[in-house]
């Protein structure tokens, strides 16, 4: 069952009936919605409008309802799931590359992702998913999801989302719900994360003991088979065994890039060793939100090369891997640039700090990209958005 606290959905015991409205429960039978009723409701009037089939006599014994016409306002109603009337709420493929499948085809820009497909990414791939409401979902490489919830409930107009990670990991960003009835959820067989608007990502390990979550920017509620909630803030992450959820953790800070250079091939990049990483990742896509992607590669060592065409621009994303196997913070790299003369009008905003910087341009000869600026006009890396949800 979820509960609101805060600006958060938390997942909670069946056995923790919380009244707010409108929750979901579990029961033993079949699942259970739970509404709140409003001023002017009755039960003749919400069969009609929101139930399938509009018979209202079942809600009626299951809740016991002396009188259909009059019900106390403020009272919880149990509505079985099935007869819940739904609207799909489509997400449509944005990005992707390699082999990317939905349903066990191959996923097309604009594609449509339903309720009930599968979502599943091989090696060296990823697929990144929009929700109407600009809330995305995306897999990297040997990844799976299914989508087991992505509908409208009619009878509070709330968003019911649900992706349940069978392998690999996700990232999600998620715009603050304003509407107390929607939800959205990660869901593992060793957790549940839930939220109202973050981003934060889940992961399953090779040996499908563990679920990582990991959140980069709000506040994640996660339950696992321990019934005790764990609240995980910006900047932590916990770990989920069969035994329950540890305390959260702090997340390793971003790594610094230390080199950037253009090779024969592509370009070559190092980062700062950091103390507490096991390992690295490297990410380079053509946007700052990272929904198009287009190398990635978990490193032991703190450098990596990647094959590039000539002329290609890119961001970079690095991230340190602790230990524990919790990914930490990213940090998002692009360059500033120092001019002798001041910089055109159409080049301004990128040096003023309230938009995003362009992307790594590579040169076609091989050359450095130099990261400390000399005053001569040279490309100088900076990083931005490393804390901040990356919308």
């Amino acid at each position: 069952m979820l509960a609101q606290v805060g600006r958060s959905w938390l997942f909670l015991p069946v056995a923790a009936l919380v009244a707010a409205a409108p929750l979901w429960a579990q029961p033993s039978t079949e699942p259970m919605f739970r509404y709140t009723v409003r001023p002017n409701d009755t039960l003749s009037g919400l069969a009609k409008a929101f139930l399938v089939g509009g018979d209202y006599r079942e809600i009626q014994r299951l809740n016991k309802v002396t009188d259909p016409y009059h019900i106390p306002i403020g009272s919880i109603l149990l509505i079985p799931d099935r007869l819940l009337r739904t609207e799909p709420v489509i997400g449509k493929v944005v990005s992707f590359r390699g082999s990317a499948t939905i349903d066990g085809r191959q996923a097309v820009i604009g594609g449509e992702v339903r309720q009930g497909m599968r979502v599943e990414t091989g090696a060296n791939a990823s697929i990144a998913i929009a929700m109407p409401d600009g809330s995305t979902i995306a897999l990297p490489s040997q990844s799976r999801i299914h989508v087991d919830r992505l509908r409208r409930i009619l009878l509070t107009d709330g968003l019911d989302r649900n992706f349940r990670l069978e392998a690999g990991r996700s990232r999600s960003s998620v715009i603050p719900m304003k509407d107390p009835a929607s939800n959205f959820r990660v869901t593992t067989p060793l957790s549940v994360a839930a939220v109202r608007g973050t981003e934060f990502r889940v992961a399953v390990d090779d040996s499908g003991e563990r679920a990582l979550t990991e959140v980069v920017a709000g506040t994640v509620g996660v339950a696992g088979a321990d019934p005790t909630e764990v609240a995980v803030p910006k900047g932590y992450g916990a770990v989920s065994t069969p035994a329950g959820t540890e305390p959260p953790t702090a997340l390793l800070p971003p790594p610094k890039l230390l080199q950037l250079e253009k090779t024969a091939t592509g370009v070559s990049i190092v980062v700062e060793r950091m103390e507490g990483a096991k390992a690295y990742r490297v990410e380079l896509a053509s946007d700052v939100a990272f929904l198009h992607i287009i190398e990635e590669v978990r490193t032991e060592e703190p450098s990596v090369s990647f094959a590039l065409p000539p002329n290609a621009t890119f961001f970079v994303r690095l991230t340190a891997i602790a230990t524990s196997g919790l990914e930490g913070l990213p940090g998002i790299y692009a360059p500033g640039v120092r001019r002798s003369s001041p910089p055109a009008a159409s080049e301004a905003s990128a040096d003023a700090g309230d938009a995003a910087p362009p992307p790594f341009r590579l040169w076609a000869e091989p050359r450095p990209l130099p990261i400390s600026l000399t005053g001569h006009g040279t490309v100088q890396p900076r990083a931005i958005a490393t804390h901040a949800p990356l919308r």
